[in-house]
């Protein structure tokens, strides 16, 4: 039996900013062209649906908060704000955005676009900046400061 799905969810990304900066080829293979064959793909699929198959179609597209760079002294992002990304990672997601966007003004793939903040929570990779501080913390290790010290982030606990 084929599959015939509605809807393409893109989670996938390289999305360790420190690794970034010592290899971003990875990041531009998994983060622009990995996107690129979901896009291909979603589109292909497209072209066999037809009537409401193909209107309820969806590609969503789960990027980062980071295209938009830093988060100044409100704390906040808005649907109008430019992309300025500032690392390889950033700056990778933030082409696949444009492409998913791409897509959909030239091929006519209904898409979905979520900016979403820094997530943390259960089975958080240890390298990430909570678990880091907090393992650092038990063992006594010190805590790293990043830049001054003085960014402004959100987080969003996902469970």
């Amino acid at each position: 039996m084929r599959s015939r799905p509605s809807a393409v969810l893109n989670f996938a990304a390289e999305s360790h900013v420190d690794r970034s900066i010592d290899g971003p080829l990875d990041f531009v293979v998994t983060n622009v062209v990995g996107t690129l064959q979901l896009l291909e793909a979603s589109r292909a699929h497209l072209g066999r649906l037809d009537g409401a198959a193909r209107d309820q179609f969806r590609f969503l597209q789960i990027s980062t908060d980071e295209v938009f760079g830093s988060l100044g002294a409100s704390g906040r992002f808005s649907e109008a704000t430019a992309y300025a990304p500032n690392s390889p990672y950033s700056a990778s997601k933030a082409a696949s955005d444009h492409l998913v966007r791409a897509y959909h003004h030239t091929y006519g793939l209904a898409v979905t676009t979520s900016n979403c903040s820094n997530n943390y929570g259960p089975r958080h990779f240890p390298e990430k900046l909570i678990p880091l501080m907090i393992v650092n913390a038990l063992l006594g290790r010190p805590l790293p400061v990043y830049g001054d010290g003085m960014n402004v982030r959100d987080w969003l606990h996902v469970d």
